[in-house]
C-alpha cells in the first residue's frame, strides 16, 4: 500500500470540501435494511447490548459479542451474501463512532473480503466500503491512510458497471484532486479534476450549481500547470452555468469572472484581464456589502498591471479605485488621506517616466482637494508644483510656468511672512523653466536676483545660481564670464565646505573645461584637472556633461603629448558616459 504524508491543515481542507459535496453525491449502494432477522433471534436486541459495551469502553467484550453476531449470520446465509457485509459495516460504524477506528477498520476489511470472494464482485459496493474506511481515518486525522483508501475506492468504482455509482466516483475524483491541489501537486490535481468533469458530462448534470465550483477548481489547477487554454475553456463553461443557475448579478458569477481575469493575467493577455476584471467589479457594484472586496480587488489589479508595465491599464484601475472611494465615503479625513495616497500614485508613475499619466493623477488629486477645501489652500499649492513638474518633464514649459506661478500665488496669499529665501526659491524655479524654454536672458536676470538676495549667507540656492550662470555663459562661449561664475562657485564651496569637499573638487573639472576651450590646454590640465585626478578620480566617471567633456579633453591632451595609454583610458570613460547620457535622453531603461 502506498503511503502519503499530509499536513493536518490539508486534511481539514479536504474534510470541508467533502462536506460541501456530500449533499450532491449520494451513495452508490442500495438501501440498507434496519435489522437482520436470523431464525428466532432479534439482532436488534444484541445490538443494544453491543452499544452498551462499546460506550462503556469494554471494547474487548464488545469485539467478542460482535464476532458472535457475525458467526450467527454466517450460519444462516451464504458466505457471499451482501447482508453479511452490511452487518460488518454496522458493527464497524458502532466502533468508529466511539473512537475505535482500528477495530472498525478490521470489520470493514473483513466485509471487503466477503465482497471480493464473490465470483462477480460488486465493485460499486466495494468502493463504498473503502470510502467509509477513508472517512473513519479522515475523521481521526489519520489522513495518509485515508487518502490510500480513497485511491482504492477509485480503483473499485472505475471497474463498476452502469452509472449508479457515478456520484460517488465524482466525489472521489474531487477529493483526491483537492488533496493534491492543497499540497501544490497541480498536475495530478488537474488530472483528477478533469476526470471528474468527464464523468459529470456523462451524467447530464451540466447545469447543476455544483458544476460551477467543480469547473472552477479544475481550471485553477490547470492554470497552475500552465494549461491556460483548457483552463479558460472550463472557466467559460462555469460562467455559462453560473449565469443560468444563479443569474447575471450573482456573486457566484462574479467569482468566475475573477478567476478568468486571474488566468488571463498569468497568460499575459492584458486586454482580457481588463475585460473580465471589469465584469467582476460590475457585479460587485450591484451587490450590497461588497465595498471592501471590490476596492481591495481594484487596488490589486492596478498594482498587477503596474508591475507588468501596463501603465495605461494600471492608471485606469487606480482611477477606478479613486472614484469608487470618493463615492463610498463622505468623511473629510478619509478623503484627505485619499488625496495623499493618490499623489503617491502619481509620484509612482513619475519614477517610471510616465509623466503624462502622473499629470492626470495629480490633476484628479487637485480637483478633489479643491472640492473639499476650496480653490486656494496650501495643499493645492503643493499639487500645483507637482503639476508644473510633470509639464516640465513633458516639455510643456508655458503650462509649467503657469502652474508654478499659481502655486506661489497661493503660498504668498496664505503663507507666513515672506522672506528672501522664499523669493529665492521662486526665482530658482521660474529660472529653471525659462532655461528649458531657451530664454537664457530672463533666466540670468532671475539667477542674479537670487545671488543678491542670498549674498550674505550660505545658501544652496546661491550655489545653483552660480552653477547655472556658469553653464549659460559657457554654452554661449562667453568664457571670461563663465570663468568668473565658475570661480565664484568654487569659492563658495571652499568657504562653506572646505577644499577637499567633493563638490569643491567638481568645480575644478568645470573650470578646467572652460580654460581648455580657451586654448590654454596645459593650464587646464596642470592647474585644474590635476587636482581631481589626484584626490577624486571617480569624478571622471560621473554620468554628466561636465565629466564627459573633461574626459574628452584629457584624452585629446594626452594623445597630443604621446601618452596613448592615458589617452585611451579617458576615451573609454567618455564613451561609457556618452552611452548612459544618450539612454537617459531617449528614456531607454
Amino acid at each position: 500500500m502506498r503511503v502519503i504524508t499530509i499536513h493536518r491543515s490539508v486534511l481539514v481542507g479536504i474534510g470541508v470540501y467533502i462536506l460541501m459535496l456530500l449533499p450532491f453525491f449520494a451513495s452508490a449502494q442500495t438501501e440498507e435494511k434496519d435489522s437482520i432477522k436470523i431464525q428466532e433471534h432479534s439482532i436488534s436486541d444484541i445490538q443494544v447490548e453491543l452499544d452498551s459495551l462499546i460506550s462503556n469502553k469494554y471494547h474487548i467484550e464488545a469485539t467478542a459479542l460482535a464476532d458472535s453476531l457475525i458467526d450467527i449470520a454466517n450460519q444462516n446465509y451464504s458466505n457471499t451474501d451482501e447482508r453479511i457485509v452490511l452487518l460488518h459495516k454496522r458493527i464497524a460504524e458502532k466502533f468508529a463512532d466511539n473512537g475505535y477506528s482500528n477495530i472498525a477498520s478490521q470489520y470493514i476489511q473483513r466485509g471487503l473480503a466477503v465482497l471480493r470472494s464473490n465470483p462477480t464482485p460488486n465493485y460499486a459496493f466495494i468502493g463504498d466500503m473503502y470510502i467509509y474506511l477513508a472517512q473513519i481515518f479522515r475523521h481521526h486525522q489519520l489522513s495518509n491512510i485515508a487518502i490510500n483508501y480513497y485511491e482504492q475506492a477509485l480503483e473499485a468504482y472505475e471497474q463498476a458497471e452502469g452509472k449508479a455509482h457515478y456520484f460517488s466516483l465524482v466525489n472521489v475524483y474531487m477529493t483526491l484532486g483537492t488533496f493534491h491541489y492543497e499540497i501544490e501537486n497541480y498536475g495530478t490535481s488537474s488530472s483528477y479534476y478533469t476526470k471528474a468533469s468527464d464523468v459529470i458530462a456523462k451524467m447530464d448534470t451540466e447545469y447543476r450549481a455544483d458544476m460551477v465550483e467543480i469547473l472552477n477548481r479544475i481550471a485553477t489547477a490547470q492554470a497552475k500547470t500552465g494549461s491556460f487554454k483548457v483552463a479558460i475553456v472550463n472557466l467559460e463553461r462555469s460562467v455559462k452555468i453560473a449565469l443560468k443557475v444563479f443569474g447575471k448579478n450573482s456573486l457566484q458569477l462574479a467569482d468566475q469572472y475573477e478567476s478568468l481575469a486571474s488566468v488571463y493575467l498569468q497568460k499575459e493577455d492584458y486586454a482580457k484581464v481588463d475585460e473580465n476584471a471589469t465584469a467582476f467589479v460590475r457585479i460587485l457594484v450591484g451587490n450590497i456589502g461588497t465595498n471592501q472586496r471590490r476596492q481591495t480587488y481594484e487596488r490589486r489589479i492596478a498594482d498587477s498591471f503596474f508591475g507588468r508595465y501596463q501603465y495605461h491599464l494600471s492608471h485606469k484601475w487606480y482611477n477606478k479605485l479613486f472614484d469608487d472611494v470618493i463615492i463610498s465615503t463622505k468623511d473629510v479625513e478619509e478623503l484627505q488621506n485619499l488625496t495623499d495616497w493618490y499623489i503617491q500614485v502619481g509620484e509612482k508613475f513619475e519614477r517610471v517616466k510616465q509623466d503624462s499619466i502622473a499629470f492626470l493623477v495629480f490633476e484628479s488629486s487637485l480637483k478633489l482637494n479643491q472640492k473639499q477645501f476650496g480653490e486656494n489652500n496650501l495643499e493645492a499649492a503643493k499639487i500645483y508644483h507637482l503639476l508644473s513638474r510633470s509639464k516640465t518633464k513633458l516639455e510643456h514649459f508655458v503650462e509649467a510656468e503657469t502652474y508654478t506661478n499659481k502655486a506661489y500665488q497661493i503660498e504668498w496669499e496664505l503663507g507666513t511672512e515672506k522672506d528672501s529665501t522664499q523669493i529665492a526659491v521662486q526665482n530658482i524655479d521660474l529660472a529653471g523653466l525659462l532655461l528649458m524654454k531657451g530664454d537664457t536672458l530672463e533666466a540670468s536676470i532671475l539667477y542674479h536676483n537670487v545671488i543678491d538676495l542670498e549674498k550674505d549667507r550660505e545658501s544652496r540656492w546661491k550655489a545653483i545660481a552660480f552653477n547655472n550662470l556658469t553653464m549659460i555663459k559657457y554654452g554661449n562661449q562667453e568664457y571670461d564670464s563663465a570663468y568668473f561664475y565658475g570661480n565664484s562657485l568654487l569659492e563658495y564651496y571652499q568657504t562653506n565646505y572646505g577644499r577637499d569637499y567633493i563638490k569643491t573638487l567638481g568645480c575644478y573639472l568645470l573650470l578646467g573645461n572652460i580654460v581648455f576651450d580657451t586654448g590654454d590646454t596645459e593650464a587646464a590640465v596642470e592647474k585644474f584637472y590635476s587636482k581631481p585626478i589626484r584626490l577624486a578620480p571617480k569624478l571622471f566617471l560621473k554620468n554628466n556633461e561636465v565629466s564627459y567633456k573633461a574626459n574628452i579633453n584629457l584624452s585629446n591632451y594626452y594623445l597630443a603629448v604621446n601618452k596613448e595609454d592615458l589617452s585611451r583610458r579617458y576615451e573609454r570613460n567618455a564613451q561609457e558616459i556618452q552611452v548612459i547620457i544618450f539612454s537617459e535622453e531617449k528614456n531607454i531603461p
